[in-house]
């Protein structure tokens, strides 16, 4: 009996062994992911209109996700609608244009306000709540972890290590920097006549970073800013990382 105990006793040691190797072997990406202080991002970009009367649902529904530590929500308001009676106040025309990039590449896409590109990859209309958190689910193994931009003290300039990222000869690097919010305006023609729209990380400006450091214009340095890594030929966001706060400084 007393063999028998110590026979057993052996093999759950044995087995108890087998199953701690195994683990160490199975999990070595959550481990270096948890070591990394940048977290895994989704990029969700907003395309949006004053002068649209479905919008307001798609900026309502991009505001309640925005403080998720997974998510980069963008506000992207474009310029097409502008002859409905409404001009937008924040509309730029680069932003129409990147919304038909992604139009290109998309497939059963097409021109038309809110809607959420989810990490380059799936577009979706922003006014379904449920679509959209499928999307993000879906596309977050997808995404990389980038380092963090490091700010001087002024704000003056970014830096960011490229040899640390994954990248191709179709990769770019952009560098976004937008409004937090949320940002009230009071429309008084067209569509929305009388309603007050509210609005959360407005991109105020898109520029690409081809060098290490970048001399960040006077005007933007008191906005926040992300680093998006992106496929510029299918337009894949490839991973995305946020730059220290302007609190912090």
């Amino acid at each position: 009996m007393r063999l028998m105990k110590i026979l057993v006793l052996r093999n759950l040691v044995a087995i108890w062994a087998v199953v701690t190797a195994l683990s160490v072997l199975s999990f070595p990406a959550r481990a270096e992911e948890a070591s990394d202080k940048s977290p895994l991002l989704t990029v969700v970009e907003l395309f949006t209109s004053q002068a649209c009367p479905r919008s307001p649902a798609g900026d309502h529904n991009l505001s309640k996700i925005a403080d998720r530590p997974d998510v980069l929500a963008l506000t992207f308001p474009v310029t097409y609608w502008d002859y409905l009676g409404w001009a937008d106040t924040f509309a730029l025309e680069e932003f129409t244009e990147r919304q038909k990039f992604y139009i290109a590449r998309l497939k059963d896409q097409w021109l038309y306000t809110p809607q959420a590109v989810v990490q380059g990859q799936q577009g979706i209309s922003a006014e379904d709540t449920d679509a959209l958190e499928t999307a993000i689910a879906n596309t977050r193994q997808l995404s990389l972890a980038l380092p963090e931009p490091q700010l001087s003290e002024d704000r003056s300039t970014l830096t960011l290590v490229q040899d640390r990222l994954t990248s191709s000869a179709n990769t770019v690097l952009q560098v976004v920097f937008f409004e937090r919010g949320p940002i009230t305006v009071e429309v008084s023609a067209g569509k929305n006549a009388g309603k007050t729209l509210s609005y959360v990380n407005v991109v105020r400006s898109l520029a690409e970073m081809n060098t290490d450091i970048m001399t960040i214009p006077e005007n933007l340095r008191s906005l926040s800013c992300a680093v998006l890594l992106q496929d510029s030929v299918d337009g894949r966001i490839l991973g995305a990382s946020v730059c220290p706060s302007a609190e912090n400084f």
